[in-house]
């Protein structure tokens, strides 16, 4: 459990300094399982999916993630959200990789 506390932690960190990045839930690792759900602007979460995994080989999972009741909470019903998930055997390095992937296309759809 500590290490995926750690693990989230590190991604919600870096997540706050990618500009176009939506992160939903609360901003730390307490009160959250290791599970994060973000949005970049201009850009569908299948497609930041795709684009991850063709890229990167990152594994994430967009759309409701059957909870739509919780999409329309956020505001999220129409496109849902793309979500990550570090887990035991996910090291420091991979998260930094998912930031460093995520900024990268960040900077993409903004040119």
């Amino acid at each position: 459990a500590r290490h995926n506390r750690e693990l989230t932690a590190r991604l919600l960190e870096g997540l706050k300094t990618i500009p176009g990045l939506t992160v939903y839930g609360p901003p730390g690792p307490e009160g959250r399982l290791p599970v994060v759900s973000v949005n970049l602007q201009g850009l569908s979460p299948g497609e930041a999916a795709a684009w991850l995994a063709a890229k990167y080989e990152i594994v994430t999972r967009p759309g409701l993630h059957c909870a739509p009741l919780a999409h329309r909470t956020l505001g999220t019903l129409e496109t849902g959200t793309l979500r990550l998930s570090p887990g035991f055997f996910n090291t420091a390095q991979e998260i930094d990789l998912a930031l460093e992937a995520l900024r990268e296309l960040a900077r993409e759809v903004r040119r």
